[in-house]
C-alpha cells in the first residue's frame, strides 16, 4: 500500500479518487430517494448529513491510499442522498412557482460555501503540524466535525411535512398545510372527454404531491411511476442538459484554483483567496435570476440566460491571454454555471408530478449531473496550462449543446400543451373513466400526463 506524504499529488490528480466517490454516489442516488417516504425525510436527511460528516472527519486522520480509496466509497454512499434528497423536501413546503429561490438559495450555499471555503482553507492551513497532522487534513476534520454537529442538530429541527412544523401555531400548521393543496390543474382549461363540464371543473382537485389517498405506496403504481420517469421524453431532457452544463460546473469546482494560480502565477494561498469573489458573485446572480424566474412563472428564459452567462465565460478565459481578462471570465462563467441546476431542478419539478416520479426523477438528474463531474477529471491537466485548450474547448461544446437541449425541452412543452388544448389528451381520461374511476383518482393516477395538469414553460 502506498503512504500518503506531503507529496502526495492529490489536487494533481483528482481522477482515481474522484471515480471512487462517483460510482457509489450514482449507484445510491435513486434508491436513497425513494426511501425517503418510508423513512421520513425528518431523519432520513440529517442522518446522511450526519453520516456523512463523520467518514469526511475520517479523511484527514487517513493514512494510506487504499485507505482513502475506502473512505471516499463510503463517502459517496453517504452523500449520494442529500443533494436529490433536498430538492425533493422543499417541494413538500413550497408551491410550483415558489420553488426556484428556495432550490436556488439551497444550491446558492455551494457556491457562497465556496466563497469562504478559499478564506478558511487558508486559515485551517496554518495549523499545518499541528499534533502531528498536515494542514489539509485538518480541513477535513474540522469542517466533518461541523456536519456531524449540524446533521445530529437538524435531527430535532426538521419536521416531515406542513403538517408536522412544530414551531408554529395549530392555526400556522393548518395554513402551511392547506397552501400545498392548492391543484396544480389548471381549473379554467376546456374540461377533458365528455361528461366533465362544470362540475369537474368546480370539484376540490387536491394537489397530487399532498393528498395521495389513492395508495402511492403500492408495489404496483410505485413501479409505473419509476417507468414512467425513464421514459418521459420531457425528463430525459432535462437530465441530457444536466450532463451537459454540470461538466462545465464540476470542472470549475475542481479546478479553479489551478486556473486561477496559472493566470498570472499566483501561490496556491493567492489563488484560494481570489477564488471567493466569483463565488459570491454566483450567489447574488442565482438568487437574482430566481426571484425573477418565479415571478413571471416562465423556467426557459432563466435557463438560456444562465446558459449563455457560462458560455461567454468559457469563451472569454479560453480566448484571452491577459490574466485580468481572463479572471474576469472566471467570474461571469461562476455567475452562469452555478446558476443553471436550480433552473433545471425546479423546471423539472414544476412538470412532474406523483411523488415517486418526482424522487425518481430529480434523483436521475443528479446521476447525469455527477456524470459529468466523472467526465471533467480528464479534461483540465496541468502540462495543458496556462490556456487549458481541451478542457475550456469541450465545455464550451458541451454547453452550446444544453442551449439546444433547453430549446428542445421548450418547443417539447409547447407541442405538448397544445395537444392537450385540442383534446388529443383526453382519451387518458375516457379510457379509466370508463372503467368507474372517480375524477380524484384519475388525476392521481395520471399525474402529469392529465390533460389538465399544468406544464410550466
Amino acid at each position: 500500500m502506498h503512504k500518503l506524504t506531503p507529496d502526495t499529488p492529490t489536487r494533481r490528480s483528482p481522477a482515481p479518487t474522484k471515480k471512487v466517490l462517483y460510482v457509489p454516489y450514482i449507484i445510491f442516488e435513486i434508491p436513497s430517494n425513494l426511501l425517503i417516504k418510508k423513512v421520513g425525510p425528518a431523519r432520513w436527511i440529517p442522518g446522511l448529513v450526519t453520516v456523512w460528516g463523520i467518514v469526511s472527519t475520517l479523511q484527514g486522520i487517513v493514512t494510506t491510499k487504499t485507505g482513502l480509496y475506502i473512505v471516499r466509497a463510503f463517502l459517496g454512499f453517504a452523500e449520494a442522498g442529500i443533494l436529490p434528497g433536498i430538492a425533493l423536501y422543499l417541494t413538500f413546503f413550497y408551491k410550483p412557482h415558489e420553488i426556484h429561490l428556495r432550490q436556488a438559495l439551497y444550491f446558492s450555499g455551494s457556491s457562497l460555501s465556496g466563497a469562504f471555503s478559499g478564506l478558511l482553507s487558508t486559515a485551517i492551513g496554518k495549523m499545518d503540524g499541528l499534533a502531528g497532522l498536515r494542514g489539509w487534513s485538518w480541513i477535513f476534520i474540522l469542517e466533518g466535525i461541523f456536519t456531524v454537529l449540524f446533521g445530529v442538530l437538524c435531527l430535532w429541527i426538521l419536521p416531515n411535512g406542513p403538517n408536522k412544523l412544530w414551531w408554529v401555531t395549530p392555526a400556522e400548521r393548518q395554513l402551511a398545510t392547506s397552501r400545498m393543496e392548492t391543484t396544480t390543474f389548471d381549473s379554467t382549461s376546456k374540461a377533458a372527454g365528455s361528461g366533465m363540464g362544470s362540475e369537474a371543473k368546480t370539484e376540490d382537485a387536491a394537489a397530487i404531491t399532498t393528498k395521495d389517498k389513492h395508495d402511492l405506496t403500492d408495489r404496483q403504481f410505485v413501479f409505473k411511476e419509476l417507468l414512467r420517469t425513464f421514459t418521459d421524453p420531457l425528463v430525459l431532457l432535462f437530465c441530457a442538459s444536466g450532463y451537459t452544463y454540470a461538466t462545465g460546473l464540476y470542472s470549475l469546482a475542481f479546478f479553479s484554483p489551478s486556473i486561477i494560480k496559472s493566470l498570472d502565477n499566483y501561490t496556491a494561498v493567492q489563488a484560494q483567496l481570489l477564488s471567493a469573489p466569483p463565488n459570491a458573485v454566483a450567489f447574488v446572480v442565482s438568487v437574482a435570476v430566481a426571484v425573477a424566474s418565479d415571478r413571471f412563472k416562465w423556467r426557459y428564459p432563466a435557463a438560456m440566460f444562465c446558459i449563455i452567462l457560462a458560455i461567454i465565460g468559457f469563451a472569454v478565459t479560453y480566448a484571452s491571454m491577459t490574466p485580468s481578462v481572463r479572471y474576469g471570465g472566471i467570474i461571469i462563467l461562476s455567475s452562469g454555471i452555478y446558476s443553471i441546476p436550480p433552473v433545471g431542478i425546479s423546471w423539472m419539478l414544476n412538470n412532474t408530478a406523483s411523488h415517486y416520479k418526482r424522487a425518481c426523477s430529480i434523483a436521475l438528474y443528479i446521476v447525469f449531473t455527477n456524470s459529468g463531474g466523472i467526465t471533467s477529471n480528464w479534461l483540465f491537466n496541468d502540462n495543458e496550462a496556462p490556456r487549458y485548450k481541451r478542457g475550456f474547448l469541450v465545455n464550451l461544446a458541451l454547453c452550446s449543446l444544453s442551449a439546444v437541449i433547453v430549446t428542445l425541452a421548450e418547443l417539447y412543452i409547447m407541442w405538448e400543451k397544445k395537444q392537450r388544448k385540442l383534446g388529443k389528451r383526453d382519451w387518458r381520461v375516457n379510457e379509466l373513466r370508463a372503467k368507474g374511476w372517480d375524477e380524484e383518482k384519475i388525476r392521481v393516477y395520471l399525474g402529469d400526463r392529465h390533460p389538465n395538469y399544468e406544464l410550466t414553460l
